[in-house]
């Protein structure tokens, strides 16, 4: 008599054995649909797991917090998605949300969501200080019970709810053509950086000599060509937020520039192409212009360089010191360069030519520290020194140098010698005044007048005012005044009584 047939249910799914296959076909069958289910609850399990986390960022990064700042956000998860994100800020324990946001089911993994947002402190009650601005962003992966890993992003900011102010106090009044100039000005609080822009040229300020806290001084260079009346713009920049600007109107005394014309000979080309070849040396007048012009070029960007960064108080003491020897050429001398009859290039010279007996000992102009001494270009063996609020001096054509980078020298200290290096014609001292890197005419500051005068009195004056200004005493009021005249009146009774 045949067996009955094998009957019964796996997780739900009937299974019906015909009696042909047995107690053990049965048995197998039962455990490879058990596994294959087991498998598939744990693959979905594993998958959503998703054992990445989010990333959470700030597009710009923020330091200061102004009235308004806008910021913008980004976030994104490569696995399972963004689930939502949260950010707050927070000052003196006081906890707000800014932004709350929840994303629904079905987005793409790997999407990058962009949140701008707007900060406005003072509308969530906060103060000027430091404050903390933190984001946290969750995915849709199944850990942590199913809600997801949070990851965090923090920043201390502070808040800055007092808009930047400039305002212009005092200038020099005699500018000509190719000089310096010098403006006093007072800043509300403290800028990330402040200054005067001229043609388009940023000047940085450094804090007033003889100033009170805020006050600042800008020295910059008058431009050589120009109109007779020229528009500036003092400038701060904030932390975060507008910068601000005050124009201010300079009254220019223009120059009449000394035009030079100088013959090219075949022995200096040649002297040139062996001392400083260029990429062709062997063409002697196509050497010559390369490096007139582009080598030139270079060696101020050098001095540009050199120039970039000032000590933040004066180290001169009185008028410059001038070399003692023939002036040979001048500042802003219009050059122009023949040769065989014919027009080559034309330069502004750009300092003050000196010349004494060969190999002179130089002097340093005034107290400083030595920023450069290398030889640099068409100017060979050169030496610069630091003289304090972006003011510096130049040394060019010696033939050594007798001090390093770094020396502290006092005015009169011998740099080095006098010389032929360079693009000299002859032995002689190249010096120049610059202003954070542009040149200006050096003849001023052998003037102890002008330097006095032009200079030193601007930042005198403007302090001078502003400490006046603090110590001006508060008007008295109608109250105030009446209760002094009664007390005059029982000063009097008292006298007469007696």
């Amino acid at each position: 008599m045949p067996p009955p047939p094998i009957t019964g249910t796996i997780l739900g799914m009937s299974l019906i054995s015909s009696p042909r296959f047995g107690k053990k076909a049965a048995l197998a069958l039962r455990v490879g649909l058990g596994v294959a289910v087991l498998a598939a609850l744990g693959w979905l399990l594993f998958a959503g797991q998703d054992f990445g986390a989010p990333v959470v960022r700030l597009q710009t990064p923020v330091e200061v917090v102004g009235v308004k700042t806008p910021i913008t956000l980004e976030a994104v998860d490569e696995g399972s998605g963004l689930s939502e994100v949260k950010v707050t800020f927070t000052q003196d324990g006081q906890e707000k949300v800014v932004l709350e946001k929840k994303f629904p089911p079905g987005g793409a993994p790997g999407e990058k969501v962009v949140l701008p947002l707007v900060l406005e402190p003072k509308a969530l009650g906060f103060k000027e200080g430091k404050a903390t601005l933190a984001a946290q962003v969750r995915n849709r992966s199944w850990r942590q019970m199913f809600k997801g890993p949070i990851t965090a992003l923090s920043q201390e900011v502070t808040i800055d709810l007092v808009p930047l102010n400039v305002a212009f106090q005092e200038m020099s009044h005699l500018l000509r053509a190719g000089g310096t100039g010098v403006i006093a000005y007072r800043l509300n609080k403290p800028a990330k950086e402040s200054g005067v822009l001229v043609g388009g040229q940023f000047y940085r300020g450094y804090a007033n000599p003889r100033g009170g806290q805020g006050e600042y001084v800008v020295l910059f260079p008058v431009p050589q060509e120009g109109p007779p009346s020229l528009t500036v713009e003092l400038l701060a920049r904030p932390g975060a937020g507008q910068e601000t600007k005050q124009r201010v109107e300079l009254k220019i005394i223009p120059r009449k520039w000394r035009h030079d014309k100088i013959t090219l000979q075949d022995n200096f080309l040649r002297k040139v192409a062996a001392t400083l070849p260029g990429s062709n040396p062997g063409d002697l007048l196509g050497n010559y212009l390369e490096v007139n012009r582009e080598m030139r070029r270079r060696n101020h960007e050098r001095f540009r360089q050199v120039c970039s960064q000032s000590s933040p108080t004066p180290r001169w003491t009185g008028a410059f010191k001038r070399f003692p020897g023939k002036r040979m050429a001048g500042f802003g001398d219009r050059r122009t360069y023949m040769y065989q009859n014919k027009l080559m290039d034309q330069e502004v010279h750009l300092g003050v030519d000196l010349a004494s007996l060969v190999n002179s000992p130089v002097p340093a102009a005034n107290n400083g520290v030595v920023v450069l001494a290398e030889p640099v270009g068409i100017y060979g063996n050169t030496v610069m020194l630091d003289h304090g609020l972006g003011v510096f001096s130049g040394y060019s054509h010696l033939s050594q140098i007798d001090v390093k980078v770094g020396d502290q020298v006092e005015k009169g200290a011998v740099l080095g010698k006098t010389g032929t290096t360079g693009l000299a014609g002859g032995d002689h001292l190249h010096f120049d005044i610059a202003l954070q890197g542009e040149f200006v005419d050096p003849v001023e500051w052998w003037d102890a007048h002008w330097l006095k005068d032009q200079v030193e009195k601007v930042w005198g004056k403007a302090g001078a005012a502003a400490s006046a200004e603090a110590v001006v005493p508060a008007k008295e009021g109608p109250g105030k005044k009446k209760a002094a005249k009664a007390d005059q009146a029982k000063k009097d009774k008292g006298k007469k009584r007696n």
